[in-house]
């Protein structure tokens, strides 16, 4: 059970890594070569992040793993974008956000 928590972790950190790759990538659309690079290397996250997942599950419930990663990574992507990409977020965003992490807590509890 122990390995499949950290292979659920690694696939929500790989999840992020893959979706700060695809804003890269939009973000260089005068470069067609930096942007396949990033777009590619994006997509190896991706199937990192696809593999652990499928790791994690052979001792998580499908249920209570998808309730943790889908949060998480939505958690991890709101942080990125207000500190790394400057994007800006609402009060009602942060509100979900503690709706989401409130949510895990419920999850988890079990």
């Amino acid at each position: 059970m122990v390995i499949s928590n950290y292979m659920l972790w690694l696939a929500i950190l790989f999840n992020v890594l893959t979706n700060i790759g695809f804003k890269y990538a939009s973000m260089v659309e005068k470069n067609p070569a930096k942007y396949w690079v990033i777009f590619i290397g994006s997509l190896v996250f991706g199937l990192l992040n696809s593999y652990c997942f499928t790791e994690a599950l052979k001792a998580i419930p499908l249920n209570v793993a998808s309730a943790i990663f889908f949060s998480i990574t939505i958690l991890g992507l709101c942080l990125v974008s207000y500190v790394w990409f400057q994007e800006p977020i609402s009060f009602k965003q942060t509100l979900g956000i503690f709706v989401i992490i409130a949510g895990v807590l419920l999850v988890n509890a079990g």
